[in-house]
């Protein structure tokens, strides 16, 4: 049977270890997920296992004769001045050129009916990884190493996308942060932390039991490592006393440095918890009810000045407070462009957004216009500076309330004041998220949180989302992230107008072409 196995590998970035002595293997029947919070080198790992890159030590060995392709996170940077054609060409040659079309049309991309002339860098980051997800899966490989293939495509290109991975017959190597991603298609999961590699084979629901299991054991080793802690100290304090009247110095002395070692690896480990993250935000007013209208939209619409057609008209919907609301639309159906109309980033075509105030009996200007919310992903920092410096400037606070947003996002004393270019990805957007809920506005839009989040912050974004008062617009296509958020309606976007459904997530994906059976099954 064909398989890649990686053999002891390590791997160091400058001074910091990546790896250390992490073997796996994964055979043509399995399909191998890659976990781990944002940071640990999951990217890294994938790019060692298709010779990208060199380990510092271990092998990389394939069982037979191995045919693999590699599909990056981010279109290549290098193709992007190139044609469709063209890249197809330089990938796997034009005999398969109309095996790719068929893919990429069933995935949401007809590339047949755009100007053969467009180069690869005028098209939507979903429309690349489309094109790159189709080309290799032309080529039939004996295996896919997927670097997260759900970036960028929408809800219903990801559904279409599973039952594709579902029917491969070749084995499959990825990462990926969407939960239903990962239950469709995951056979076995390799967790990286802490540069080792814990491997559980079968699903996701299975990984998350060993998981459990060996957090469990930690806890106990960590437990049994306190009580050991305690009864040196009690050792050490009288053997000083002997040492000061000169006997048994060298026992005292042994016994000061173990103690000393073991504060010191006790201190750096911490307890290992097993519990989903508590998160305690205060949010909107007293006075802030559910249900009371916050805005009415009343017919309208919009194009762009040079455009012939309507993103969307005729549009009339209502927001009301206390509300979370789903947008859910295909990629280039104008969900962006809806949010910008909404903020007021972009001016309606026709139609008016009328808004209303809030009203707070208690506050020194009890009737206040809305406040918004917007989340950037794509936010930028200093990376010299402190985490709790920025929240300080963003939220205009004291230092203590600072403290307080960011510990709801899971950071400690240490991190908060860790210079943000020495940050993970995932605290960088962990930081992200304890600004724009720490504004605690009365109407956020989160646009794609999701996207490149890891588990932790995942979940510390969903439990923000469910603890928070405001009325919260979420766009995503995380199938999981969505049903967990439970959205009191959902707005579909499509055809040129919007419509509020109150329908199952399920059926309106089948609705919109999605395979329904791929969460049913999973």
């Amino acid at each position: 049977m064909k398989s890649i196995t990686l053999k002891k590998v390590q791997y160091s970035y400058g001074e910091r270890n990546i790896f250390s002595n992490v073997s796996v293997t994964c055979t043509e029947k399995e399909r191998l997920c890659i976990l781990g919070e944002n940071g640990v080198g999951k990217s890294t790992l994938l790019k060692i296992l298709c010779g990208d890159i060199t380990p510092d030590a271990g092998s990389v060995e394939k069982g037979g004769h191995v045919r693999f392709v590699y599909v990056e996170q981010e279109f290549p940077k290098d193709a992007s001045e190139l044609t469709v054609s063209e890249y197809i060409n330089t990938k796997i040659g034009v005999s398969l050129t109309k095996r790719v079309e068929g893919i990429a049309e069933e995935l949401g991309f007809d590339i047949t009916k755009i100007d053969s002339k467009a180069l690869c860098k005028s098209f939507s980051g979903g429309q690349q990884k489309i094109l790159a997800l189709s080309v290799a899966l032309a080529t039939n490989p004996d295996f896919l190493l997927l670097d997260e293939p759900e970036n960028h495509l929408d809800i219903v290109s990801r559904m279409i996308l599973i039952r594709m991975l579902q029917e491969y017959r070749g084995g499959i190597v990825f990462i990926s942060h969407d939960r239903l991603v990962i239950d469709s298609i995951a056979t076995k999961v390799a967790e990286l932390a802490q540069g080792e590699v814990h491997i559980s084979e079968g699903t996701y629901d299975d990984y998350i039991e060993d998981k459990m299991a060996r957090i469990g054991g930690m806890q106990r080793a960590f437990d049994a490592e306190t009580k050991r802690i305690k009864q040196l100290e009690q050792t050490v304090v009288i053997l000083k006393q002997k040492a000061i009247r000169g006997k048994e110095i060298s026992a005292y002395q042994r016994k000061l440095a173990e103690l000393n070692e073991l504060k010191k690896s006790h201190k750096e480990s911490g307890r290992p918890e097993e519990k989903k993250t508590k998160i305690k935000i205060s949010q909107g007013g007293p006075g802030f009810h559910d249900g009371k209208l916050l805005a009415r939209m009343e017919k309208i619409g919009f194009k762009y000045p040079d455009g012939k057609a309507y993103m969307f008209k005729n549009v009339s919907l209502e927001v009301r407070t206390g509300t979370h609301i789903a947008l859910l639309g295909r990629n280039g159906a104008g969900k962006s462009t809806f949010l910008k109309c909404l903020t007021g980033e972009l001016p309606l075509t026709e139609g008016e957004i009328s808004w209303a105030s809030t009203y707070d009996p208690t506050a020194k200007i009890p009737e206040k216009p809305v406040t918004f919310a917007y989340f950037d992903q794509h936010m930028s920092f200093d990376p010299e500076r402190k985490p709790v410096d920025v929240v300080m400037e963003k939220l205009n606070c004291f230092e203590m309330e600072a403290r307080a947003a960011l510990g709801a996002m899971r950071f400690d004393l240490t991190r908060q004041q860790t210079p943000i270019g020495r940050l993970s990805g995932g605290e960088r957007m962990r930081l992200r998220f304890a600004i724009v809920f720490g504004k605690k506005p009365d109407f956020l839009i989160l646009d794609e949180p999701t996207n490149h989040i890891d588990e932790v912050t995942w979940e510390v974004l969903l439990s923000a989302c469910k603890l928070s008062k405001s009325t919260i617009l979420l766009v995503s296509h995380d199938y999981e992230f969505i049903q967990e958020f439970k959205p009191g309606l959902f707005w579909v976007i499509g055809n040129q107008t919007v419509t509020p459904r109150w329908r199952d997530l399920g059926e309106l994906l089948a609705e919109m072409g999605g395979d329904k059976e791929v969460v049913e099954g999973k």
